[in-house]
């Protein structure tokens, strides 16, 4: 967009990967994903393999859409031009809640972690993990302020900090590990089918968020190109990360107490307690976790969810005061403030287990909607210039389609899907009162215009993509069949 008004492209590759990766590396795989080993055993992989499958896919068709349309706001921009605006209305309002939620949740997980790390440390005293969480909700809609550019270079910084973290424990508990603590790895998948898709939801959740740097495709550096990488190759790291540390609980875990792990707030710290591990090990785990896990999911959450606000009230169908964009830093900034605000609200709940199944809902419904908007969008602008394609996309979208709504019929969480009900019929009343029968405005189409227009980079940079694109794919690809290795070497000693 033009830089003087609107937002700037400021990402590479780099940062687009540790978004998108660390928007789904932290919450999930250090609470209700790691829980699932106490509920699965070694069988926790095969949720992790399917959770995988299960994103693959997907995430190669919002590459495509994300090269096509590369615009603020991801699924709302491509739903508004390829269904309706209230749809798209309806989707953006799910998928920003959602994000929030993420963010509330991470910030509770947080809070948990650094009070075992505290106590680790000696301290003598203890700070509520919703004054925490709130604290910490407070720095990164600071962060987000700054702009895109500033909190690109720390999202980077926190993930390659929570890698580094994780690889150093990762070698110092090595010698912990007890083969025996493995079984037969298909010996844990749940016998009733409802139970085992609420395990694969909930490890589902540690991919989810696997398209966040779509949604901010108008700040993307060359987008046609950039955004198709980063969304092919993050499943493959974000599910390497998360069998390794899989492997690792399972291996730590003593055999007879890894149901514990299943109602654990910090399977981890459980882990590790049972096995008796103390010291300097432990409190690497709850840095690690803490100050690169945590904070590297932080970041992409708050901006995702003020991006979804920013473009809607670009679009006049939300108050316009959600699309200033700060004069130095070019963030769209009360956007950025308001999702702090909501957030908190959320920490106020004190529980992650309720905000994980309400945001899983939320994200599993907006994924629906983006992959039918992917296929009418073929219907109704074939025409349309596509940079890249997905592999076989529409057969793809049709089976997410009916994958996605499967499991989320089978793994309602009656506790939290009246929270989704209620945000629900909320935004139907405001789409029917406030946006209804609304025209898109003329300088919002302008705006998408000028978005398209992503120049081409130019051979001496073409060179640099593929030389770093390369050298991503391979670190992926090693990581991820590393863990795949690990786990069938463990189950089969």
């Amino acid at each position: 967009m033009d830089e003087k008004k609107g937002l700037v492209r400021e990402l590479g590759l780099p940062e687009c990967v540790t978004i998108t990766a660390g928007a789904v590396i932290g919450v999930g795989l250090f609470t209700v994903g790691s829980s699932q080993v106490g509920a699965m055993g070694s069988s926790v992989i095969i949720a992790s393999v399917i959770a995988f499958l299960m994103v693959l896919w997907p995430a190669a068709i919002y590459g495509e859409l994300g090269a096509t349309l590369p615009l603020s706001g991801g699924t709302y921009s491509f739903a508004k031009r390829a269904i309706n605006w209230p749809v798209a209305i309806f989707c953006s309002w799910h998928y920003t809640i959602a994000q929030i939620g993420i963010a509330g949740g991470e910030a509770l997980a947080f809070a948990s972690y650094f009070t075992y790390l505290l106590n680790a440390l000696g301290a003598g005293f203890v700070i509520d993990s919703r004054i925490l969480g709130s604290a910490l909700m407070i720095l990164f809609t600071i962060i987000n302020y700054r702009g895109i550019k500033f909190s690109g270079r720390w999202q980077n910084g926190f993930m390659f900090f929570f890698w580094a973290a994780s690889f150093v424990w990762m070698i110092m508990v090595m010698k912990h590990l007890d083969f025996a603590n493995f079984a037969p790895i298909f010996s844990g998948i749940p016998t009733e089918f409802t139970a085992l898709a609420k395990c694969i939801v909930m490890v589902w959740w540690c991919f989810a968020g696997f398209e966040t740097c779509v949604g901010m495709g108008a700040e993307v550096k060359f987008p046609q190109i950039t955004l198709p990488r980063a969304l092919t190759l993050s499943p493959f790291i974000v599910f390497a990360v998360n069998a390794l540390f899989q492997f690792f609980l399972v291996g730590l875990t003593p055999l007879a107490g890894q149901h514990l792990l299943e109602t654990a707030d910090a399977p981890f710290v459980e882990g590790m307690t049972q096995a008796g591990i103390v010291g300097f090990p432990f409190i690497l785990l709850c840095l690690g976790i803490t100050f690169g896990g945590d904070f590297s999911s932080m970041v992409p959450c708050t901006a995702g969810a003020a991006r979804y606000m920013y473009i809607m009230a670009v679009d006049g169908c939300f108050p316009k005061v959600f699309a200033k964009v700060h004069p130095k830093y070019r963030s769209p900034y009360v956007s950025v403030i308001v999702v702090g605000v909501v957030g908190i609200l959320l920490i106020s709940t004190g529980s992650i287990v309720i905000i994980s199944a309400m945001c899983a809902f939320s994200q599993m419904l907006c994924y629906i909607i983006g992959y039918l908007s992917y296929l009418l969008l073929y219907k109704k602008e074939p025409e349309l210039h596509r940079p890249w394609h997905a592999p076989a996309g529409k057969f793809g979208a049709v089976v997410s389609i009916i994958l996605y709504a499967a499991l989320s019929i089978l793994a309602i969480d009656w506790t939290a899907i009246w929270w989704n009900i209620g945000l629900s019929v909320i935004c139907i009343l405001y789409i029917l009162i406030f946006v209804r029968n609304r025209p898109i405005p003329e300088e919002a189409i302008d705006e998408e215009l000028l978005a398209l227009k992503t120049k081409d980079p130019s051979p001496e940079e073409k060179a640099k993509l593929d030389a770093q694109y390369k050298r991503w794919r391979i670190t992926a690809y090693i990581f991820f069949a590393v863990a795949v290795v690990l786990f069938i070497f463990g189950s089969t000693l």
